[in-house]
C-alpha cells in the first residue's frame, strides 16, 4: 500500500530531462557536421572525427563516471555534467580549427555527456526501481527520442537563421541555466535517503528480480573484480562495442545520408528527428515487454526490425519517394530503441551490489569505443566509395552482434539460477 507520493518519479523525470540534453547534444552534430563541412572544407572522415573524439573521451570516463556516481551520487556528478556539456558547447561557438573542437566538443562537452549519460543513470535507475526496472529505464529513455525529435530539426533551423556559432550559445546557455539547477537542487541517489522504498513500496520485498523480471532469490553483491572475470561482463563488451559502433554510425551520418540521395537539409533534419520521436514510445514499449516477456526474446525481436530498417536504409534509391524514407526511419528507430533498455536492464539484472555504478562504467568504455569507432569509420568508407551502403552494411552485422551477446548472456544467467551455486 502506497501511503505517499513516491520520489522515485521525479528522480525519473530529471533522468528524461539529462537524456534529452545528452542524445539531443549527440543527434545534433549530425547537423553541425554538414556546416562544418561547408565552412572549412574538410573531408566527411576529418569532420567525423570530431565526434569520434567525443565518443572516445565519453568511453575512457566512463568508469570515472562510474566511481563518482558510487561515491559522490548524482546531486554532485549531473550538475557537473550539465556544466561541462554547456562549456564545452559555448566554447565550440568559436571554433576554427579541427583541434579546437577535439578540445571544446570532443574533451569537455564529452565529460559532461558521460555524466549525463548511460552510466549514471541506469545506476541510478536500478536503486529506485526493482519489479519494474526495465520499463523505467525505457521511460528515462524516452528521453533520447525527444531529444533527437526535439534538438535535432530546432538546430537546423536555428542554423539557417542564425547561424552553427550562435547555435551553439543558445544550447549551451539552455543547458546552464535550467538543467544544472535542476540537477543540484532535486537529485538524491536512493529511496532509503529519504525514507522510502524501491517501486514505491511500503515493505521490504524478499527477493530481487531475474532477467524476465521475476522475483529470484538471494541476489548477489558483486565486486568489479568478480565482474571483470566472468563471462557475462565480456559477452556485453563484445555487445556493446557493436551496438555502439552500429548506432553512432548511423547516428552522426543520417542526416549527410538523407542529403546524399536528394532530400533538402531541414527535411533530412526532420527525417533524423522522426527516428528520434519514434524512439520515444519504442523506449517505454520494448522496457514494459521486457519486463513481462523476457529480455532475450524482446531483444531478439526488437534487433530483427531495426535489421530490416537498416536494409532499407542501404537499398534507399536517389530522390526515393517521402512513403520509402519514413517507412526506413520508423523500423530502423522502433527496432533500435531497445538497446539502452535492454542492455541497461541486463547489467543491473546480472551485476547487482553496492558497486554497480562503477561495474557499469567499465561496460560503458566498450560502448564509447564502438561509438567512436563507428561516427569515424562511416566517414571514412563514404570518402572511399563515395555512398553510406557499405557503412551501414557493417551495422547489420553489428546489430547481429549485439543481438547475440544478449542472448548469450541470458543463457548464462538461467544456467547460474539453475545451479546450486553462482559462479
Amino acid at each position: 500500500m502506497r501511503t505517499r507520493f513516491f520520489y522515485g518519479y521525479v528522480i525519473l523525470g530529471l533522468c528524461f530531462i539529462n537524456m534529452v540534453v545528452m542524445r539531443g547534444v549527440n543527434g545534433s552534430f549530425g547537423v553541425y557536421y554538414i556546416s562544418l563541412l561547408e565552412e572549412f572544407g574538410w573531408s566527411h572522415s576529418d569532420g567525423a572525427s570530431i565526434a569520434s573524439a567525443n565518443f572516445l573521451v565519453y568511453a575512457l570516463a566512463a568508469p570515472l563516471v562510474g566511481l563518482a556516481f558510487d561515491r559522490f551520487g548524482p546531486r554532485v556528478l549531473m550538475p557537473l555534467g550539465g556544466a561541462l556539456v554547456g562549456i564545452g558547447l559555448l566554447l565550440s561557438s568559436f571554433g576554427g580549427t579541427l583541434w579546437h573542437f577535439y578540445f571544446s566538443y570532443g574533451l569537455i562537452a564529452a565529460l559532461g555527456q558521460g555524466a549525463l549519460g548511460f552510466v549514471g543513470h541506469n545506476a541510478l535507475i536500478s536503486f529506485w526501481f526493482v519489479r519494474r526496472r526495465a520499463t523505467a529505464i525505457g521511460i528515462a529513455s524516452m528521453g533520447q527520442g525527444v531529444g533527437a525529435l526535439i534538438m535535432v530539426p530546432l538546430t537546423q533551423f536555428l542554423i539557417s537563421q542564425i547561424g552553427w556559432r550562435s547555435t551553439f550559445m543558445v544550447t549551451a546557455s539552455l543547458i546552464l541555466l535550467a538543467v544544472m539547477p535542476a540537477n543540484a537542487l532535486l537529485q538524491r541517489r536512493r529511496p532509503q535517503d529519504i525514507g522510502q522504498l524501491p517501486d514505491g513500496d511500503t515493505a521490504a520485498p524478499a527477493e530481487s528480480h531475474d532477467a524476465h523480471g521475476k522475483a529470484r532469490p538471494g541476489a548477489r553483491d558483486w565486486s568489479l573484480r568478480e565482474a571483470a572475470v566472468s563471462f557475462p561482463f565480456w559477452c556485453i563488451t563484445v555487445g556493446h562495442l557493436a551496438l555502439g559502433t552500429a548506432l553512432f554510425m548511423i547516428n552522426t551520418h543520417i542526416v549527410a545520408h538523407y542529403v546524399a540521395v536528394g532530400y533538402d537539409k531541414l527535411m533530412a533534419a526532420f527525417l533524423a528527428g522522426l527516428i528520434g520521436f519514434v524512439r520515444i514510445g519504442g523506449t517505454v514499449l520494448w522496457g514494459s515487454v521486457s519486463d513481462k516477456l523476457g529480455r532475450d526474446r524482446t531483444y531478439g525481436i526488437a534487433t530483427s526490425v531495426a535489421i530490416i530498417g537498416v536494409a532499407g536504409l542501404i537499398a534507399m534509391p536517389l530522390e526515393a519517394p517521402l512513403w520509402y524514407a519514413y517507412l526506413t526511419a520508423v523500423l530502423y528507430s522502433i527496432g533500435h530503441s531497445a538497446g539502452n533498455p535492454t542492455y541497461g536492464a541486463v547489467i543491473a539484472d546480472i551485476f547487482s551490489g553496492h558497486k554497480v555504478g562503477l561495474i557499469f562504467g567499465f561496460l560503458e568504455i566498450s560502448f564509447g569505443l564502438g561509438s567512436a569507432l563507428g561516427a569515424w569509420i562511416g566517414g571514412y568508407l563514404f570518402d572511399a566509395t563515395g555512398s553510406y551502403a557499405w557503412p551501414f552494411s557493417l551495422c547489420l552485422i553489428c546489430f547481429a552482434i549485439s543481438g547475440l551477446s544478449i542472448h548469450s548472456c541470458i543463457q548464462w544467467q538461467g544456467r547460474q539460477l539453475r545451479s546450486p551455486l553462482l559462479t
